[in-house]
């Protein structure tokens, strides 16, 4: 559930808002240096840079860069578990089936 082997599309962001888009979130992960972001649910999320090491709020009780929130934003709306960057590629992870029971 949790790998990002599925390659992004501009299709993904159909119903996103602008400023978001496939380019906005590849200049955020290269400008920030992000390897990846996965969301393990609710308002829990691990921001990894390139060199493995977590990117966390500078100061406690803080955010992350309003880039980053917006797509961790996009990330819990779209029921996205993972996002990758490598190579200049976004991928992301499977979105869950909804259950009906």
């Amino acid at each position: 559930m949790y790998g990002a082997e599925i390659e992004i599309t501009d299709e993904d962001f159909e119903f996103a808002t602008p400023p978001l888009s496939r380019n906005f979130v590849r200049r955020t992960f290269e400008k920030y240096e992000l390897e990846y972001i996965a969301h393990f649910g609710g308002e829990m999320f691990y921001v990894s840079r390139q060199d493995s090491e977590p990117m966390i709020p500078v100061y406690a009780d803080s955010h992350y860069q309003a880039e980053i929130e917006l797509i961790l934003d996009f990330m819990a709306r779209e029921r996205i578990r993972r996002l990758r960057y490598e190579n200049g590629t976004l991928f992301r992870s499977a979105v869950p089936e909804l259950s009906h029971a």
